[in-house]
């Protein structure tokens, strides 16, 4: 199973501005791009603080089509809200996560935020490729796109304007 990271974020690497939570600076031409480029993925994993930003925008809604997994510590507080085949949360371990995730049949995987969900699966060596928007803009500070200090090579697959001022860069992860 392909891990992709798919995430947006400003020239200068925070994939939030300043303490507002998610990514509500992403521009109209990331935002279309990320609904359309989902269509390519059979799951899903976020972050539960992700999770929880999603579901207050009011604008997630599980679906069967596109599993979702939420990593979290204290999976039992979201049992109620687990909807078999679409929505389930976890305190699995990142290859435990994709090795059933890849059992179960799945063939791609969105790994879609935040910082801290990015870097247990790049620590675990999971993340085949990333896909990220740049948006220009500065923020000075924010969430860095990873949350722990890493050492991974890319490689440069495509470059492609989403806008006059938004780029989607594409990389593979060299191992």
């Amino acid at each position: 199973m392909r891990v992709t990271l798919i995430a947006v974020q400003s020239l200068d690497g925070f994939i939030t501005r300043h303490d507002e939570p998610g990514a509500g600076f992403a521009s109209a031409a990331d935002q279309e791009h990320f609904r359309a480029v989902l269509q390519e993925f059979d799951c899903g994993i976020v972050g539960r603080t992700t999770y929880d930003q999603m579901r207050a925008s009011g604008k997630y809604r599980p679906n069967p089509a596109r599993r979702r997994v939420v990593l979290t510590r204290t999976p039992e507080k979201f049992a109620a809200g687990a909807v078999p085949g679409a929505l389930e949360f976890t305190d699995a371990p990142p290859a435990a996560i994709v090795a059933r995730l890849r059992a179960e049949g799945c063939r791609a995987c969105a790994l879609l935020g935040g910082a801290q969900a990015h870097s247990l699966f790049f620590a675990a060596g999971l993340v085949d490729e990333l896909w990220l928007t740049v948006e220009a803009r500065l923020f000075g500070g924010g969430t860095p796109l990873l949350s722990a200090r890493a050492d991974v090579r890319l490689r440069l697959l495509a470059h492609e304007p989403l806008g006059d001022e938004v780029m989607l860069l594409k990389y593979a992860v060299v191992r």
